[in-house]
């Protein structure tokens, strides 16, 4: 539009002109230093447009002169951003796709023509991981630690998270605590830090790291409570490895209150605490628990330990009988507390209807042990068979559950590799 604008108005002056030239030439005169130079207006007129445009189109040059260095700079710097996206997302699109080797080299290539390469080499370590070429990788680190000087938090991250993907977990616990040393209130250095703990086993650090993660709510309530019961279930079980009951009592009464109240927590103090003998101080913990609440594990632990008075321990375990008539684990218990109570026909019949219920290996332990007591050597005999046979069951049918479960992930990831369209292992 600004284009047509132009010529109109051009037009309409020149129009002009060639008026006021057909009605009179006219003429000028010029003296200069005693010349005098006299022509027709027109030609003064063309003349002094000529130069007009002779001067702007040299000034024109001249600009375009001296602007060109920054224009070529520019030009070069989109060239360089242009390949260095180019590289970087081929690289990662090979990383994503399972060809490392592939998103190694373009990644490479990129930092010829990033400004900051540090994603490359990132990206690029993790692809000399995957190869398995683990001193590569730490020299792309290193590289990439030179190009993030201010703030190291992406790199160490990135370290740490390679050193647990590949078991150097005391390689990572170091880098993350120099990181949490300089970085404190930093969310993901607080998270990579405690699966650190956790995966060294590290049960005493990681509680006392757990209450800040759980304050900035970095995880869920069900994460937490899972990462307490298990850093708890650690250190009970450390304590009982110590053959001293009286760290290990020391360590259950450290557990708030709470979670004591846990079946899972509760079971493993009751198993540590068997180690030692009969464990009478747990026999109230777990009668507590099964009047408010039911689990088999616990219903088993309770026939195992030795509580101050059997008689008691025994009616209760009895009381428990209508709500559970069927529970072949409940009559396991009382065949064993009838045992302790010396009631050897009442604990061959709740040991039998066990068996009639859900044949097990205990309890065919438990109930040839009884005849052997009795001097009953073949029905012993034939209580051991069966428990063999059932171990012998179970055994194989463990083994033909792991065998179906790595059927079905080899066509899982067969099927997503269909899906995908590629045949590369991940």
């Amino acid at each position: 539009m600004r284009v047509v604008l132009l010529i109109l108005v051009t037009l309409l002056l020149a129009a002009g002109v060639a008026v006021l030239v057909a009605r009179d030439t006219g003429s000028v005169l010029i003296t200069l230093s005693g010349w005098n130079i006299q022509t027709s207006l027109v030609f003064f007129i063309v003349l002094l447009t000529a130069l007009f445009i002779a001067v702007y189109l040299v000034l024109r040059m001249l600009s375009r002169m001296v602007a060109m260095p920054g224009v070529l700079r520019r030009w070069r710097g989109q060239r360089r951003q242009k390949l260095s996206d180019k590289y970087l997302v081929a690289g990662m699109l090979a990383l994503i796709e399972g060809r490392p080797h592939d998103a190694e080299e373009y990644l490479l290539k990129g930092t010829r023509y990033a400004k900051s390469p540090l994603l490359n080499y990132l990206c690029a370590a993790r692809a000399a991981q995957r190869q398995g070429r683990l001193k590569q990788r730490d020299l792309y680190l290193e590289r990439a630690a030179a190009e993030q000087t201010t703030d190291r938090t992406a790199v160490g991250l990135v370290r740490s998270e390679l050193q647990i993907n590949e078991r150097q977990v005391e390689m990572a616990l170091a880098t993350l605590t120099g990181l949490y040393e300089e970085y404190p209130a930093n969310a993901q250095v607080r998270l990579q830090l405690l699966r650190a703990y956790m995966d060294l086993n590290a049960w005493q650090d990681a509680l006392e790291l757990l209450p800040a993660v759980e304050k900035a709510k970095l995880l869920s309530g069900e994460d937490i409570q899972a990462m307490k019961v298990a850093a708890y279930s650690g250190l009970l079980q450390r304590a009982g490895n110590t053959a001293n009951m009286k760290r290990l009592d020391d360590a259950w009464r450290d557990i708030p209150r709470k979670l004591r109240r846990l079946p899972s927590l509760l079971r493993v103090y009751t198993l540590e605490k068997l180690k030692f003998g009969g464990a009478a101080e747990c026999e109230p913990l777990l009668q507590q628990f099964l009047q408010d609440d039911w689990d088999k594990e616990i219903v088993g632990l309770y026939g195992q330990v030795n509580g101050r008075n059997a008689e008691q321990q025994l009616a209760f375990a009895e009381g428990l009988l209508p709500l559970h008539q069927d529970d072949a684990g409940l009559y396991l218990t009382l065949g064993r507390l009838a045992l302790n109570n010396s009631l050897v026909d009442k604990s061959l019949k709740y040991l039998k209807r066990s068996l009639d219920l859900k044949p097990t290996p205990e309890c065919c332990y438990v109930l040839a042990r009884l005849y052997e007591k009795q001097g009953d050597y073949s029905s012993a005999s034939g209580c051991y068979q069966k428990g063999l046979a059932q171990v012998t069951s179970l055994v194989r049918h463990e083994s033909v559950r792991l065998q179906e479960q790595e059927e079905e992930a080899r066509a899982i990831t067969a099927g997503a590799r269909q899906v995908l369209g590629t045949d590369t292992d991940y």
